[in-house]
């Protein structure tokens, strides 16, 4: 993992990097494309999400957290919309627009593995990985968008 996203041109047989993006300054853990495929959504190390402009080289907007991020998903319904899960266990509702966190999901969970929206972007599953002394615990919530409230809630210890 480098501080650079990539962007491939698959249909050239010679050169197959169309662009290079260098705004973050660590290392990059995810990339989304945006629902329109124009622009790209990467999160990484440094506590930054960065929307790009894909044909025109440029940033559109930061959006900075306390804590690296670790996955990113836009919401299937609303373009505007996605989630960051980091680090330190966070899970935040972002819109592009206004560059703000709108909803924030806490439930002392650990470091955000994944996520994912339901088809109409109406609740969303998160696995977290959670050690503590010797104990490590693996849990899957769905929570519902709009009420920040958890579902579901499923704990595994090992």
């Amino acid at each position: 993992m480098d501080h650079t996203v990539h962007v491939f041109n698959v249909w050239n047989k010679g050169n197959t990097t169309a662009r290079v993006f260098k705004f973050h300054t660590a290392a990059v853990k995810d990339v989304r494309w945006s629902l329109n495929g124009l622009s790209l959504l990467s999160g990484g190390f440094d506590c930054s999400l960065r929307l790009v402009d894909v044909e025109e080289g440029k940033e559109i907007k930061v959006f900075k957290e306390d804590q690296a991020v670790e996955v990113i998903k836009f919401n299937p319904s609303n373009s505007n919309l996605f989630l960051s899960g980091g680090s330190k266990g966070s899970l935040r509702l972002w819109d592009i627009r206004s560059g703000l966190v709108t909803k924030e999901y806490q439930r002392n969970l650990g470091t955000i593995l994944d996520i994912e929206f339901s088809s109409d972007g109406k609740q969303f599953i998160c696995s977290t990985d959670t050690s503590r002394s010797n104990v490590s615990e693996n849990s899957i919530i769905i929570w519902d968008t709009l009420r920040q409230v958890p579902l579901s809630n499923q704990v595994i210890g090992y």
